[in-house]
């Protein structure tokens, strides 16, 4: 019996040792393990002012934030414990992770409950929107997070408050400075906003990060457009189209600039002619990657009879008024197209057809 007496003695003191947490620090981890958050936050705290170099106290004041949805105050708690001691990292990081994705998770449903409201300016459609915007932001409290700043842009801007929207935009930039897709977003936004020399300025920075990026040609060709500089804008144009030629958006836009350009008076007639010879280059190319598009077809044959190309016109609008029989704008310069060709019969029915459909 006295053996085992002097056995456990050795085993007593092993515990004893091994036991090192301070009163209030193991008193926190009692209430916290049993669910009592409030006396587990103050005893928590009580630790931290008492033994502020003990990791483990920062470390469990952080999860008792993170239950009482106190994100902010959570992510301080967490770095704190990591700057005294990497012991505790994986849990951080695992609390983290849940506590971002269920936040992220939140905001997404919100903002996807919002979409599908038929009404975006009802009240129940903004009150998801702010939904969104707080649970987006304190996802990026707890981890800090290119996608969440996006969105918190995004949900700004359909707020139309330009300003918040703005600041969230380059944010991303702060984030992502190496990015070009931090800078397009700013761009694109900069744009939406009239401020063009700033989006120039923005999409010039995406440009020089990724000089081949289509959206971002495509956007600093239209604020080039915009802010009156129309030679940039076409030399944009014209490389977007080298790069993406399948992409409809950029003959179109280069074709919309040709055509102003030949209305410019100020210039020669030499000069408008082949501006309007561009201009059907342009449409022609859009109506080659979309035949189903209908303003390809006006643009090209209006140029062409400027041009009194009759015969390149006529099968334009024969084309055109195959695909959409009921533009009456198509019957009438199909009418005007036959009328220059000799053909009389043909064009009063081609009038005949657009009176019809309202057009005289």
């Amino acid at each position: 019996m006295k053996r085992l007496m002097l056995l456990a003695i050795p085993i007593l003191v092993l515990a004893l040792l091994s036991s090192c947490r301070p009163p209030e620090l193991e008193g926190a981890f009692v209430d916290y393990n049993a669910g009592r958050y409030d006396n587990a936050l103050k005893l928590a705290k009580q630790s931290t002012e008492k033994y502020p170099n003990n990791a483990e106290a920062w470390y469990l004041l952080g999860e008792i934030y993170g239950k009482k949805e106190m994100y902010k105050e959570m992510k301080h708690a967490f770095d704190q414990s990591l700057k005294l001691s990497p012991q505790f990292s994986k849990k951080i990081k695992q609390a983290e992770l849940y506590y971002f994705g269920n936040l992220f998770n939140r905001g997404v449903n919100a903002y996807n409950n919002f979409t599908k409201q038929p009404d975006r300016n009802s009240e129940k459609a903004k009150k998801l929107l702010e939904e969104a915007i707080k649970d987006f932001k304190l996802a990026n409290i707890v981890k800090p997070d290119y996608k969440a700043v996006d969105l918190v842009a995004l949900c700004y801007s359909l707020e139309s408050k330009s300003d918040s929207a703005m600041a969230y935009y380059t944010k991303l930039t702060e984030i992502a400075p190496d990015s070009a897709d931090s800078y397009i977003k700013l761009g694109r936004y900069q744009l939406l906003n009239k401020d063009y020399k700033g989006a120039i300025k923005s999409l010039e920075k995406a440009l020089k990060i990724d000089p081949n990026n289509a959206d971002a040609i495509q956007i600093i060709a239209e604020a080039y457009d915009r802010d009156g500089d129309t030679q940039k804008a076409i030399e944009a144009y014209q490389k977007a189209m080298s790069i993406n030629p399948k992409e409809k958006a950029f003959p179109f836009n280069l074709g919309l600039i040709y055509f102003k350009l030949s209305t410019d008076t100020t210039v020669s007639k030499e000069k408008q002619k082949e501006y309007l010879q561009k201009c059907i280059d342009a449409f022609a190319k859009v109506i080659q990657i979309d035949p189903t598009m209908k303003e390809p077809y006006d643009f090209k044959s209006n140029c062409e009879i400027q041009l009194k190309k009759y015969d390149e016109a006529l099968l334009t609008l024969q084309e055109a008024t195959k695909r959409f029989p009921d533009v009456g704008a198509f019957w009438f310069n199909y009418g005007v197209v036959l009328t220059h060709l000799n053909k009389a019969k043909e064009a009063k029915a081609a009038f005949d057809k657009a009176k019809e459909l309202g057009v005289q």
